[in-house]
């Protein structure tokens, strides 16, 4: 079962067939992740249901065991590119202890169907896509600025006759005549920042997997910018 992998995007480039065919192609960075946790339905399913906490209530200091308590779902949480120990709080160390590692700069919690054969501390690396032909990829798309309407939605400008003078690219009404105390309603097109949209991008053909260097080469561009993270699925509407 593959449940996903987090990466970083390094830039794009181009392969060459054996007949001369060229190929753009997006260099991921797909791994090594480490698994910092493992959720489950009911707790009697993990391996270790029990786990040591500390008492303070006004007692000596101690470890007893006590019941892990039922996540309520399957999913598997990773974390990719470790961070130093001086940019970790103790709350991050104390977490990513138990899975044996550093912190890391971006974590996320990948659901899955049924309980994930991965166990905690264990590593994930870019064989998981190993005879796998599409992906799915999701990523924040690069910041623009602000922007005006033209830009930010393809509006129109308006007329450059004369008479119309110094409105030539501005919004125009904006459909409130009546309740304006309200402000504008939500959802309504105006000027504001552009980009840094969570997007996803699926059925994105593998070119290739260069599992010793964690190297995932993805046909075509891929959302955000260099050295951005991504997160890189299996597709979910191809066979």
């Amino acid at each position: 079962m593959t449940i996903g992998i987090l990466g970083k995007k390094l830039g794009m480039t181009q392969l060459f067939a054996e007949d001369g065919t060229v190929t753009p192609v997006t260099v991921v960075q797909a791994g090594p992740c480490r698994v910092l946790q493992v959720k489950a339905k009911e707790a009697a399913e993990l391996a270790e249901p029990d786990r040591a906490a500390h008492t303070n209530l006004g007692k000596k200091k101690g470890k007893h065991a006590r019941p892990r308590r039922d996540d309520g779902y399957y999913a598997v949480q990773i974390g990719f590119d470790a961070k130093d120990a001086k940019h970790t709080n103790k709350a991050e160390a104390g977490h990513v202890a138990r899975s044996g590692g550093t912190a890391m700069r971006y974590v996320k919690e990948l659901r899955c169907a049924e309980l994930p054969k991965y166990k905690q501390g264990d590593d994930l690396t870019v064989a998981l896509f190993e005879g796998i032909k599409h992906v799915d990829i999701t990523g924040l798309t690069k910041g623009l600025g602000h922007a005006g309407t033209i830009r930010r939605f393809g509006f129109h400008r308006q007329a450059q006759s004369h008479g119309n003078s110094k409105a030539h690219r501005k919004v125009g009404g904006t459909g409130r005549t009546y309740a304006t105390a309200k402000g504008m309603p939500k959802g309504k097109r105006m000027a504001g920042r552009k980009g840094v949209d969570r997007v996803t991008m699926q059925n994105l053909e593998v070119v290739k997997i260069d599992a010793e260097r964690n190297l995932l080469f993805v046909k075509g561009s891929i959302p955000g910018k260099p050295s951005g993270y991504l997160i890189v699925r299996k597709a979910a509407k191809k066979a």
